[in-house]
């Protein structure tokens, strides 16, 4: 995928963020949690609630072409916000934004990432050497806290 370009997100990106993130988690989360949670997870990103986010931590935009297809952010030691359009999953583009943001993370200081993940992304975040630390509960939602140390 030479299309690809990995970038700060800007103002403009909030309503491109905002709507890659509710379709994202409606279509692949969908099968890990009931409709009650998927609809919590959505209404916390609109888009307001995107822009407000942004002014807190580093994010960063995937782009193909003039499209948003991924976004990923830190906020303070935490990866926080990894999404990518499910057409586009499990072909490299994930990978590329958490290399991205381990480096950007490294730069600003940050030793041990740590960052929650949904029951659908803990494979993948185990492929790329993040560490189980416990299972946590939200809102009738389960997730896990991972770690990893950064070289």
């Amino acid at each position: 995928m030479k299309d690809l370009v990995i970038r700060s997100a800007g103002p403009d990106d909030t309503a491109a963020i905002s709507a890659l993130v509710q379709r994202t988690v409606r279509i692949s989360n969908g099968k890990d949690y009931q409709a009650q949670a998927i609809e919590l997870i959505v209404a916390n990103f609109a888009a307001d609630k995107v822009g407000q986010r942004m002014a807190e931590r580093d994010v960063f935009v995937c782009q193909q072409g003039d499209r948003v297809v991924g976004t990923i952010a830190l906020g303070g030691d935490r990866l926080r916000s990894l999404f990518v359009d499910p057409e586009l999953q499990q072909v490299g583009v994930g990978a590329r934004l958490v290399a991205h943001l381990e480096a950007h993370a490294r730069k600003v200081g940050v030793r041990e990432l740590s960052l929650s993940s949904s029951l659908t992304a803990r494979g993948f975040y185990e492929r790329l050497g993040y560490r189980l630390i416990e299972l946590q509960e939200h809102d009738g939602v389960s997730t896990f806290l991972m770690a990893k140390v950064l070289g």
